[in-house]
């Protein structure tokens, strides 16, 4: 409910419950800063999954951070002992919005979806263009129309002794082969940046591509080392932060690099770089197919095909121009 601020201002407890992935958790920053711009006085509260706990210690707006418990019933308790006023729902799933509605939250606000209609007290349209528009109509409606801000972290100091003017390779994605960019390339590209620049090379990703990296990493030789793996979100993310340039598929390490003002060079295969692509300053998109879509499978052979197109002379040459 609503609480008296030591001010004597009435002080709104609102309830953001996250998305699932570090990418789409990024995507939804900007969104949420303007909640907190609209809402100076509010508690901010964010639910999100365990592992994501890292990232948001990082983001500036959350007064409080809670994990998803793998119980229903202990998620719903732990909301209702906390007796928020909104709840501010970005996941399209039934569960995310059943949540609030049993824990007693009034105001439910979210998009339609997967027979949860009813559950929210608001229901917003769909924002058009890039995913991050879609956000706004939940969290910050006053702000809908305005010039977006970039995703703010507060990246901590991650000492990584030897490594200095280095690029971070990525060649992982959770989503799996239908957004992995062959292996093979990466290495071309590699050979590419260790012959005709001075940087050194850093593969990094999480521990399903602990193997992958490391196997590419010894095949280069010196100049190249793997952290994949080896380094928690913040530690992946001061690497990032210090690094010349990244190279990723379209990933959460690509939108974690671009939310640190890194120049990010993504990788595409049939994916939309309009609606996903990363939230940055500086960055290039390497695309060949003209087919783009929102959502594909993880084994889409229409993707694995086009991204295999892509050469590493064409990545190579992006890199160049944010180098430049």
């Amino acid at each position: 409910m609503f609480q008296i601020t030591p001010g004597g201002m009435t002080q709104e407890r609102i309830l953001i419950i996250g998305l699932n992935w570090i990418g789409d958790a990024i995507m939804s920053m900007p969104a949420i800063q303007a909640c907190r711009a609209e809402n100076p006085q509010a508690h901010i509260t964010v639910l999100v999954k365990p592992y994501l706990k890292p990232l948001w210690e990082m983001h500036p707006v959350p007064d409080d951070i809670l994990c998803l418990e793998k119980k229903t019933a202990a998620n719903i308790a732990k909301l209702r002992a906390l007796d928020f006023d909104k709840a501010c729902i970005l996941p399209n799933s039934f569960r995310s919005a059943f949540l609030p509605t049993m824990a007693g939250i009034r105001h439910r606000i979210g998009l339609k979806g997967e027979l949860r209609s009813l559950m929210l007290t608001q229901v917003v349209p769909l924002a058009g263009g890039h995913q991050s528009n879609e956000y706004f109509p939940i969290l910050a409606p006053a702000s809908v129309e305005l010039v977006r801000e970039q995703p703010e972290l507060n990246v901590p100091d991650a000492a990584f002794p030897g490594l200095e003017n280095y690029a971070v390779l990525m060649p992982g994605a959770a989503r799996g082969a239908s957004k992995m960019w062959p292996l093979s390339h990466f290495e071309e590209l590699a050979k590419r940046i260790l012959a005709e620049t001075d940087l050194a090379l850093v593969f990094a990703g999480g521990a399903a591509d602990a193997s992958a990296c490391e196997e590419l990493s010894e095949r280069l030789g010196r100049r190249s080392t793997s952290v994949a793996g080896k380094t928690n979100l913040k530690e992946w993310t001061g690497l990032l932060k210090n690094s010349r340039v990244a190279i990723a598929n379209d990933s959460g390490g690509m939108h974690l690099a671009a939310a640190v003002g890194t120049p990010v060079v993504g990788i595409y295969g049939i994916t939309d770089p309009d609606k996903t692509g990363p939230l940055a300053r500086r960055f290039r998109v390497v695309q060949n197919s003209t087919v783009k879509a929102r959502e594909i499978s993880r084994n889409s052979e229409l993707a694995t095909q086009a991204l295999a197109s892509i050469s590493p002379e064409q990545v190579f040459r992006a890199v160049q121009e944010l180098l430049a």
